[in-house]
């Protein structure tokens, strides 16, 4: 089972066995194509006569819970990684977060907590990060907050802390 599918599951079991069994924090990818999901809202237009449907774009707090378009990425070590004082985000298997996609770098990011905030830098990518659409230096720790975009080369990701991520993924 995947996190993605471990989440959903947890969230079926209530917020408290959610918040005891998931991870403080995580990154969310919410894939292209979720617009065509059950619940997007669509709207009849009239255009020079003829009829037109159109979807209208999805807010911010839509639920995800029964899309496949929607990865789960747990910020958490995994066992044995390097860089132990923070967690790696990367193309390859021996970061603690890896995401397959072309213009994520070998390491591209990291991400750490002190216990009360967590943070985000670039890790010297190729490709750029990008935080709230302000560019992230390389190496600059910059705040990370609940509902942030972060943005690695071409790919989106949502920061959510355990309780908000519990409600997106479509807990009461």
């Amino acid at each position: 089972m995947d996190s993605t599918e471990h989440y959903k599951n947890l969230v079926s079991l209530g917020r408290e066995e959610f918040l005891a069994s998931a991870a403080p924090a995580a990154l969310v990818r919410f894939r292209p194509g979720a617009a065509a999901i059950e619940g997007a809202t669509t709207m009849t237009l009239d255009q020079d006569g003829e009829t037109v449907e159109e979807t209208l774009p999805l807010g911010k707090d839509f639920l995800y819970a029964e899309s496949p378009e929607v990865e789960v990425y747990p910020l958490s070590k995994k066992p044995g990684a390097s860089f132990p004082d923070r967690i790696t985000i990367g193309r390859t298997p021996n970061n603690d977060i890896v995401i397959t996609d072309a213009s994520i770098s070998r390491l591209h990011a990291y991400v750490k907590s002190d216990g009360r905030s967590w943070i985000v830098a670039d890790a010297g990518s190729k490709n750029g990060s990008w935080l709230d659409r302000v560019t992230l230096e390389a190496r600059k720790e910059k705040k990370l907050g609940t509902r942030m975009v972060l943005r690695l080369g071409d790919v989106d990701l949502t920061f959510y802390l355990a309780e908000d991520l519990f409600a997106v993924l479509g807990g009461a």
